[in-house]
């Protein structure tokens, strides 16, 4: 077999595995939300907060999985052997950690509201607490979040500096 073939063969049969994992996953994850909203729906004392943390953990969940869909399409789709396959894989990734970490904004900024109000009526020393402990994770991603972006960065750096030496390395060895 030819390797032209044999490369778009294996191309094709890697998309059609990922849209087929996708829609599984996706099914799953309707069929979850369906189950979690019907068991939710029968407990009448289940609190208001509580649905609006699951409603919006199963949301954000569907837009990670369209997310992580987008993104693993998009890097099928690179040439890795081309010479700027390392800067478009590396792009690639950023673009991925970037709408990951989007969402994981949105997340943080739902649960700080959810936590206020599930909180408004305990005491004044509970209340410290739960900010505290809310406050720690929120420092850990952020931590995390910016870590992440220096080593994007310190990459893309290393990239463009190896990029800039190789013609130079290359026009030595043809001479």
């Amino acid at each position: 077999m030819e390797t032209a073939n044999f490369t778009k063969e294996t191309a094709a049969f890697n998309k059609t595995a990922l849209n087929t994992t996708f829609d599984a996953l996706n099914t799953l994850a309707g069929q979850t939300a369906a189950a979690t909203e019907a068991i939710i729906t029968a407990v009448p004392s289940f609190p208001e907060e509580g649905k609006k943390a699951v409603n919006t953990c199963f949301k954000e969940n569907q837009k990670a999985l369209d997310n992580l869909k987008k993104h693993i399409g998009k890097s099928l789709e690179l040439d890795l052997t081309a010479a700027t396959a390392p800067v478009k894989s590396l792009e690639a990734l950023e673009s991925f950690y970037n709408d990951a970490f989007s969402q994981a904004v949105v997340l943080k900024n739902e649960t700080k509201t959810l936590v206020d109000a599930a909180t408004a009526k305990l005491p004044k020393e509970a209340k410290s607490i739960v900010n505290f402990w809310n406050d720690s994770f929120n420092f850990g991603f952020d931590s995390f979040q910016n870590y992440v972006v220096n080593n994007f960065a310190l990459a893309k750096k290393v990239t463009a500096d190896v990029f800039t030496i190789t013609p130079a390395a290359q026009a030595k060895a043809a001479k």
